[in-house]
């Protein structure tokens, strides 16, 4: 098992207080490992008042096959009957050393996204795109200005 966490917010960056979140973690498929089998029962993990919830999730690394988990996300109104459901459909693989959620996703379907600084950025994901360059001087010829992108992180 392995650590992950999170905080939810709503479009405003506030929190979705009163609303009762629910997030629901789903295997891909059935998954072994060297020390039993997981089936796809999700698991629900609610947020606490400032949206942050902490929880852990077997490690996807440790699967015989390609696993990962899938994410929907359901609130509920003020009588309690669901309103809202969200499917992000991300991949979401975990290492054993756990981490933040939004580092732990697959890569987003944004790939015209470039990351630019002088340093590699710190948790780079799958197909990412980074631009080793200075942006505070971008017509210095002594820039490096080297394009790298990540296959596998």
């Amino acid at each position: 098992m392995a650590e992950v966490n999170l905080t939810l917010y709503d479009i405003g960056g506030g929190h979705l207080a009163g609303k009762n979140p629910q997030l629901f973690f789903t295997l891909n498929d059935t998954a072994a490992t060297a020390g039993g089998v997981y089936v796809t029962e999700p698991l629900v993990v609610t947020p606490g008042g400032n949206g942050a919830a902490t929880f852990d999730l077997p490690t996807t690394d440790l699967m015989r096959d390609d696993n990962y988990y899938t994410l929907s996300i359901r609130w509920l109104g003020p009588a309690g009957e669901p309103a809202r459901m969200d499917f992000p459909g991300w991949k979401i693989r975990v290492p054993t050393g756990g981490g933040n959620l939004g580092d732990l996703r697959g890569p987003g379907s944004n790939l015209s996204m470039v990351y630019v600084s002088l340093t590699a950025p710190e948790h780079p994901v799958p197909f990412m795109l980074w631009l080793q360059q200075d942006p505070d001087k971008p017509d210095d010829i002594t820039n490096p200005s080297k394009l790298y992108r990540w296959e596998n992180v």
